[in-house]
């Protein structure tokens, strides 16, 4: 992280219920981008409905994700341990579009403590 390039095209999926805090996470990762005066542009907010299938993720990520995307993030409904589309986005990414990308779930962000922290260790 001694240099860093333009953080120019990403996106932050998340769950047509959990607009709010999809907003709030997008807040915060700005204020850790201004912080470390790290250069970048909005990211594309994309709205999965209904957010609790795999197959509706896959099909939305397909319409919206372009060559040059550089991140995505992705807030997954859920709670650790019972965050049943993990497994088939991430394999999604990781064999046909290949980018970086963090899935955070929204079960960990609504707590609404260590917002700051989750949103540092997915910039790090």
């Amino acid at each position: 992280m001694f240099t860093q390039t333009q953080l120019s095209n990403w996106a932050i999926f998340h769950g047509d219920r959990d607009g709010q805090i999809a907003t709030q996470f997008k807040s915060t990762m700005k204020e850790c981008l201004d912080t470390c005066g790290y250069d970048k542009t909005e990211p594309k907010m994309v709205e999965v409905k209904p957010s609790m299938k795999p197959d509706n993720w896959i099909k939305v990520m397909k319409a919206q994700l372009k060559e040059g995307v550089q991140m995505v993030v992705l807030l997954l409904p859920g709670q650790k341990g019972k965050c049943t589309l993990y497994d088939d986005v991430k394999k999604f990414l990781l064999t046909e579009f290949p980018v970086p990308s963090q899935v955070v779930l929204v079960g960990t962000i609504a707590k609404g403590k260590n917002l700051r922290s989750i949103v540092s260790k997915v910039l790090i």
